[in-house]
């Protein structure tokens, strides 16, 4: 019967997506100073739980509306200073992303605002252009999310660098409650070569924050300060031989966390965790792309029997490239120790403009 039902509803998603096919170029709005586009990033779609016991969210089968997002940027003084402001209207407050940017150094960006931070592969992307529906789990067990700060982003011929100093956790913050801030830094090398765009690069967060103990502050007269630290690389290839575009993703995270033991501040512990995931993806025609992806995660690497493996298959049908766009995924999931039969079958419409 879930199978019926995914099926139907697949074709009717299928058959909106088509008979929505307008598509139009951005006009430049009038404003008092400077230039306005506006776009926008709307995703809905379906998510089929293959679980056929119990009740609640994460037994359901439900219809989902993913993001709802609006985004406004423009030039204020051409070449040298831009704008860049994100809402979705699905959280509070509305304002998700709101950067200055300055080009006033050669090569050289800096961004000053609320913003992704250059950290993982996939979390400077925009979500429009994720090639899957869900991040891979480097990104989403360790992203530090949306951060106040200031980074600056250095482009030359065969490498990129990015500098940049946050508020850090908690991830998705207006303000900070201590001193101590994070620090980011990461590197890209492009080699050139032929028929193929190759990057390779690897990043740093060096983060702190406030020591909790089961999510309450702790008495904590000298403002000491847990570290929260993540490294990792990563590689990116997208290859070209005649029509058909092949496509590999891969990215390893080291964490490690200090966390309190107690409710006194001296009982501090460290965790470290682990994340790597692999992409390969084939585009035989512009309009059709077949992708796998195998993530693992481990939370704790001296614990036993904690660690989860995704294996992803994915079939993406592109209408006019990423701006009208429909998704289908296959969400295997593994845990070590006691399985959970918890696979999900995903399906995703993207219009953006």
């Amino acid at each position: 019967m879930k199978k019926l039902i995914f099926l139907a509803i697949a074709g009717i998603l299928f058959s909106l997506l088509i008979s929505n096919l307008a598509f139009s170029e951005m006009a430049e709005v009038k404003v008092g100073k400077g230039t306005l586009k506006i776009g926008g990033i709307l995703q809905a779609g379906f998510t089929l739980n293959l679980e056929d016991e119990g009740i609640g969210p994460s037994f359901s089968n439900s219809f989902t509306l993913n993001r709802a997002r609006f985004l406004f940027w423009g030039e204020i003084v051409p070449g040298k200073v831009k704008y860049f402001v994100q809402l979705d209207t699905k959280v509070k407050p509305a304002i998700l992303d709101y950067k200055a940017r300055f080009f006033y150094i050669e090569k050289t960006e800096i961004t000053v605002g609320r913003f992704l931070p250059n950290f993982t592969l996939y979390m400077p992307y925009s979500t429009a252009k994720l090639e899957m529906i869900n991040y891979p789990l480097t990104t989403s067990r360790f992203a530090v999310w949306r951060q106040v700060g200031i980074q600056t982003t250095t482009k030359t011929e065969y490498v990129d660098f990015n500098v940049g100093i946050f508020n850090g956790y908690p991830a998705n913050n207006f303000s900070d409650d201590n001193d101590a801030k994070d620090f980011l830094g990461r590197v890209e090398f492009k080699p050139p070569t032929e028929n193929a765009k190759v990057t390779v690069g690897g990043f740093a967060w060096i983060g702190s924050a406030l020591p909790k103990f089961q999510g309450y502050a702790v008495s904590n007269p000298d403002e000491k300060t847990l570290e929260m630290n993540r490294f990792g690389g990563f590689a990116k290839v997208d290859y070209k031989a005649n029509d058909v575009t092949l496509k590999f993703r891969g990215e390893f995270l080291m964490a490690s966390t200090e966390k309190l033991t107690s409710a006194h501040v001296d009982n501090v512990a460290s965790v470290d965790a682990q994340a790597y995931f692999g992409h390969i993806g084939i585009q035989p025609d512009p309009r059709v792309e077949f992708l796998v992806r195998y993530d693992f995660y481990d939370p704790d690497t001296d614990t036993e029997d904690d660690a989860i493996s995704w294996f992803t298959g994915g079939v993406n049908y592109y209408l006019e490239g990423i701006n009208s766009m429909f998704y289908l995924n296959y969400i295997h999931k593994i845990e070590e120790g006691d399985e959970v039969d918890n696979d999900l079958v995903v399906v995703q419409v993207q219009i953006t403009f």
